[in-house]
Parts: C-alpha cells; sequence; structure tokens
C-alpha cells in the first residue's frame, strides 16, 4: 500500500500509511499569545478526518505554540477514542516533557528519543530527531542551543527530512547530514525545509526602511532556501516552516513581513543554474509515494487552512494583569529582580555585544501613532558589569513586561508584540535570546507544598 504526505501550513505534515498515521508539528489555533492567526476550518478538517482514520503519533519539535498546539492536542484527545503517543526529542531540559505531563498526557505515552537514534513505529515505519546545533545563522560560543530538533521519516514507500523552523546554517547542514550517513542512507525523496523565519524583523523595527528591509530579507531567504535544498541532496524540495500571519492589532504590521510568495520563490529558482531538485508547490499537491516513486495529487489544504484574521485579544494573557501602571512598582520590582538575579545569567549578558533599553508604555505600542516623537511612561537600561557599545531599544507594554518577569508569558511568545530600535543596525542574536533569562524563578505547585 502507498504512503500519502500532506503539508497544511508553516511545519504541519499529516503523514499516512497502511499501518500508521503521524502527524508533525500539527498547529491550527492561534500562537503566540494571540498575535498569530489561527486556520479555523484546519481545525475541524483534522478532527473529522479521524473518523476515517486514528492518528497513532504526533511528533512535536519544540515548545513554540506554533508547533506545539496544546489546544488541538486536549482537543484530538477528546475527540479520538484511541490513545495517541507523542514523539519528542529527549531534551536536556525537560521541559516540553513537563508541559505535556502537567497537561494531562501520561508519561507512559510519551516517546522521548535520543538524537540520531532509529525509533521504529512499527515493522515498516521509523523515525530519527536531528538536534538544534545553533541559533541562527550567527551561531554562539558560549550559549548550548538545545530547544529546537528536525526529523526524519523513513518506511516503504518515502524517505522524508523535515528541517521544521530548526535554524541551520549551511554549515550545520553538511554536519548534521555526515552524522546521518553513519546510521542510515541519506538519500531522501521529499525534503520540507523552511523558506523563511519566524522573525520580528524588519516588521517591529521602526527606525528602518521596513519595505527596503523586507526586500533585502526575501532575497536572501530565498538564496539561502535554495543553497540548503542543494546541500542536502534530495530530488524535491518544498518551502516550508515559518510562515503565518499577524493576528490582533498586530495584523497592521502584515504588510512588512519578509515571508516570500512561492511565485518569488520559482522566479529565482527558475533563474538559478545547476539546480539540483525540483520545486514544488505543496499549496497545490500532495503527495502519494509508492516504493520511493511519487505522484502528485491536487490539494484544496490553501483554503481549508489559511489564517482568519480577527480583533480578538482574548487570547493575550497578560491582558488580564489586574492593576494600573506604578512606576514606582515596577522600578522596585525591576531593581529586586536584578539583585537577585543568579551570577551565570549576568555573565551571560555581559558577554553579549548588546545594552539593552526597555521602554515601557501604558498600552501596546503598536498602537500609539509617532511613537518615535513620543516619551514613554520610564526607561530602564539593564546593566551589570561591562559596556556595550550597541543598543536595543525594546518598546513594550507594561503588562507585558510584567507577565515576563513574573513567568506568565514566554519570551520567545511574545517579541512580536515589542517594537524595537537598533542603534546601530546590527543584529545580534544572543542580546534578544538572553532576554529569556529576565524573570524571576518559575515555582511549579509542587514546590509551592514543599
Amino acid at each position: 500500500m502507498s504512503t500519502s504526505i500532506k503539508h497544511y501550513r508553516n511545519s504541519f505534515l499529516d503523514i499516512e500509511n497502511d499501518k500508521i498515521r503521524i502527524l508533525m508539528d500539527p498547529w491550527v489555533n492561534t500562537a503566540n499569545e494571540g498575535s498569530w492567526a489561527a486556520a479555523e476550518k484546519g481545525n475541524e478538517y483534522i478532527l473529522n478526518s479521524v473518523k476515517k482514520k486514528n492518528i497513532d503519533y504526533i511528533y512535536i519539535s519544540h515548545l513554540h505554540t506554533d508547533h506545539y498546539d496544546l489546544k488541538f492536542l486536549k482537543e484530538l484527545k477528546k475527540k479520538q477514542k484511541k490513545i495517541f503517543k507523542i514523539i519528542i526529542k529527549k531534551f536536556k531540559d525537560n521541559r516540553l516533557k513537563n508541559e505535556l505531563m502537567s497537561n494531562g498526557f501520561h508519561s507512559k505515552n510519551i516517546i522521548d528519543i535520543p538524537e540520531y537514534k532509529i525509533q521504529k513505529l512499527n515493522n515498516q515505519s521509523k523515525i530519527i530527531i536531528l538536534p538544534q546545533v545553533s541559533s541562527s545563522n550567527t551561531p554562539s560560543e558560549y550559549i548550548k542551543y538545545d530547544l529546537d530538533t528536525s526529523c526524519v521519516f523513513i518506511d516503504k514507500n518515502i524517505s522524508l527530512y523535515n528541517q521544521v523552523d530548526n535554524p541551520y546554517s549551511l554549515k550545520d547542514i553538511k554536519l548534521v547530514m555526515k552524522n546521518l550517513k553513519k546510521i542510515i542512507n541519506t538519500k531522501f525523496d521529499l525534503a520540507f525545509v523552511p523558506y523563511c523565519a519566524a522573525s520580528e524583523f524588519p516588521q517591529s523595527f521602526i527606525n528602518l526602511k521596513r519595505n527596503d528591509k523586507k526586500k533585502k530579507v526575501i532575497d536572501e531567504r530565498i538564496k539561502k532556501f535554495l543553497l540548503t535544498g542543494k546541500a542536502i541532496g534530495c530530488s524535491n524540495i518544498i518551502p516550508a516552516g515559518g510562515s503565518y500571519m499577524l493576528d490582533s492589532i498586530f495584523s497592521k504590521l502584515n504588510k512588512f513581513l519578509a515571508i516570500p510568495r512561492f511565485d518569488q520563490i520559482k522566479s529565482i529558482y527558475d533563474k538559478s543554474k545547476n539546480n539540483k531538485f525540483n520545486l514544488i508547490d505543496t499549496q497545490k499537491n500532495f503527495f502519494i509515494a509508492n516504493c520511493h516513486k511519487i505522484k502528485f495529487e491536487k490539494n484544496n489544504f490553501n483554503e481549508i487552512f489559511k489564517s482568519v484574521l480577527t480583533k480578538s485579544e482574548k487570547n493575550t494573557r497578560y491582558n488580564k494583569i489586574i492593576g494600573s501602571f506604578s512606576q514606582k512598582k515596577i522600578e522596585i520590582l525591576l531593581k529586586n529582580l536584578e539583585n537577585k538575579m543568579p551570577d551565570f545569567k549576568k555573565i551571560l549578558y555581559d558577554k553579549t555585544k548588546t545594552e539593552i533599553e526597555i521602554n515601557v508604555w501604558s498600552k501596546q505600542p503598536v498602537l500609539i501613532n509617532n511613537l518615535k516623537k513620543k516619551s514613554p511612561l520610564f526607561v530602564h537600561k539593564i546593566k551589570f558589569k561591562k559596556k556595550k557599545q550597541l543598543t536595543l531599544k525594546v518598546h513594550m507594554y507594561y503588562k507585558l513586561l510584567l507577565g515576563i518577569i513574573h513567568n506568565l508569558v514566554s519570551w520567545n511568545e511574545v517579541q512580536n508584540h515589542c517594537l524595537y530600535e537598533r542603534k546601530p543596525n546590527i543584529y545580534d542574536p544572543d542580546s534578544v535570546f538572553w532576554m529569556n533569562l529576565y524573570k524571576f524563578p518559575q515555582i511549579r505547585k509542587n514546590d509551592k507544598n514543599n
């Protein structure tokens, strides 16, 4: 029997053969505290599909909510009588596994696999999880990144590489493929490769000519996508991962999103010489594989899984924080936070190249006209020992700041809720990453009882 491979949106794949059905990074609901739009019809489509074929496994690459859609997982658990198993990497940090268990998913139904280990799903299907190597195209020498993953799926009909939106550089790709060759034949039939990044740049940077930067970023990302496609050595490459639309009050920034259209990718692909792969648009086709021969079938997934824009802010949890703005209280809170901050966090911050300046506002900065001509309620510069040449101004709503430092929201989910100014305009990824550490330690329920 054949294997079908369907790509719905972002990194969401649906793979089915005669023995099993596996979803990869299913995402249908809003993500990133309601700032990324949902695919409302997609939820109904998948939940109805289990009447025909149960879902046996769900692979989750990492904790970001456009990959870890907890609402969908809970709905599926109620809808489907058969228990599905969740596949994740065996991370050194067990946050993803702990998060799943705290939300009612039993540990016996969570398969956490070491990187580069072949995990058999049955007698004909297997999966291999690949690690994160660096943070972006700019690797760090002092932060060990172990947050994201990619994967390989193999059965008798298909050999598939799914990079998800794991930020591999070309150097990383070569290393990963070299390691894979030690355990499997790395000749893939299909490869799903990210063609854009879920970045705040350029749409959230107010001191730039954003349209000019958008064009430059799109050109750079298409070039990298094509180079990555060649490096993987696969006959069919599919642009996937990192695609989204901003929702709610943030939708006004959609015009600056640096997400290439397929026709833009195809235009540069057609002009490129020595392309060693076919470029496939999965908004028009899904795949039927039989003994590594691929047939294309037409689909209507673009309509079913399209992003639906709303005006709702109900999914933004920090909006529920009660209390009016008090500069004195927030200044005391920040002083207390930094005084209690462990030394390793301060050392990491001093190793970054950029000083972070927090500009606090009484409402969402994206709603304030002529922001650069107005003054924030107050400004706080994060300083420890080392003086820095670069500055990153972060404009944020005071409730958002409270949500971050009290661990009510993850910085990774709300980066695009802020506006930024770089002086000078130099990218320092580790400074932005460091903001994940700017919070009080999380107290779990079990800890409170001790």
